[in-house]
């Protein structure tokens, strides 16, 4: 099967009983979009194909049939359906089956990158799919309304007219808190309405389309920091904000600690809650955009956490026994080291160190204390 040859007809015979002189039935499925091997970067695809009138078609994914709603146009020959999948980060292999007997019309595999992600498809043969190319457009146009020009709105040139968009973009407005030029249907702020080759792409990088709007905010909240976050040095905006909308007014994919989570897995042990800072936001100690220190923090060592710890981190010994040092130029048991609250206290380790004892029991707590009392 060629996935570089559009539209894919594939082509299976049906199993049944042959009668004398009669050749077997046959039911082709033609499929529009998207071509084997597609890679994604939208938690969603939209299939597009026809077959014979009256054939019944099953979806199965990654080998489960799944009932997924499709949208029928009845035909006198052929009945063309649309499917729009759901897609989880990663690889799928998605077959159309004969709902008859469960014969293979097609099958196809596509790659959902979100992107926040750092996978990148290693798989031979796979390429990026755009949907709006000058060609798919053009096999849609014989029922779908898709001008060369969009209208726009009066006195509002970058917005198209209506839910041009959201008719087939529902998620798009889906958020809670929806990005500006969501709200007022200025899908063109950001996506270039002209063949670049395909429609609707972002007009630039992420870093400079966001700051097209956005000029003064990185200067202002990275100002005199002097480490920045991985992904802000990047101009990866899209990494934490959705470009349409989020979970709260900064438009962040998810909320904390889930956002932190999807790239930061091995910080936290899950559940989360047991821990001592567990229902505390990440971005209560940790600044997303930079910080004055490599872990982001806003001040170094125990300054840093008596800023809700007063009566302990400014101490000078005390804690959390009489005359036990709180901070020191040397840690016993971290060699090259200072002696902070860090060297007791893991701010996102399980153990119940907000009690008495550091440890949840005496036989651990004195093997704790041993690290540096031997």
């Amino acid at each position: 099967m060629s996935r570089r040859l559009a539209p894919i007809i594939l082509t299976v015979t049906l199993l049944g009983l042959a009668v004398a002189g009669v050749a077997p039935a046959a039911t082709s499925l033609e499929l529009l979009a998207p071509h084997d091997g597609a890679v994604l970067h939208a938690p969603g695809v939209l299939f597009v194909y026809t077959v014979p009138a009256g054939t019944a078609v099953l979806t199965q994914v990654d080998g489960e049939i799944e009932p997924l709603p499709t949208t029928k146009v009845p035909g006198n020959d052929r009945d063309l359906f649309h499917l729009r999948l759901p897609l989880e980060e990663g690889r799928h292999r998605v077959r159309l089956l004969n709902a008859a007997d469960e014969a293979e019309l097609a099958s196809v595999s596509v790659t959902y990158v979100p992107p926040y992600s750092l996978r990148r498809p290693s798989a031979a043969g796979d390429t990026r799919y755009t949907f709006h190319t000058r060609e798919r457009e053009g096999t849609c146009a014989g029922c779908h309304n898709l001008p060369k020009t969009f209208e726009t709105v009066p006195d509002q040139p970058l917005a198209p007219a209506g839910k041009v968009c959201g008719a087939c973009h529902p998620q798009v407005e889906a958020p809670r808190y929806l990005h500006g030029p969501v709200a007022v249907y200025a899908c063109f702020n950001c996506h270039e309405p002209e063949y670049t080759p395909s429609r609707f792409a972002g007009k630039s990088s992420q870093s400079a389309s966001c700051g097209s709007c956005h000029s003064g905010f990185l200067a202002r909240v990275l100002g005199g920091k002097e480490f920045v976050h991985g992904p802000v040095a990047a101009g990866g905006c899209l990494v934490c904000h959705s470009p349409h909308g989020g979970a709260t007014q900064a438009l962040v994919r998810e909320t904390s600690p889930a956002l932190c989570l999807i790239c930061h897995a091995e910080t936290m042990t899950l559940p989360i809650e047991p821990t001592l800072h567990g229902k505390v936001p990440c971005t209560k100690c940790h600044d997303p955009h930079g910080g004055h220190t490599p872990m982001l923090l806003a001040q170094k060592g125990n300054e840093f956490c008596s800023t809700c710890h007063p009566d302990v981190a400014q101490m000078q010994a005390g804690h959390p026994l009489p005359g036990h040092p709180v901070e020191g130029d040397v840690d016993p048991s971290r060699p090259g080291l200072p002696f902070t609250c860090l060297s007791c206290h893991n701010p996102h380790g399980t153990n119940d160190v907000a009690k008495q004892n550091i440890q949840e029991n005496e036989d651990a707590q004195i093997r704790f204390c041993r690290k540096c009392h031997y």
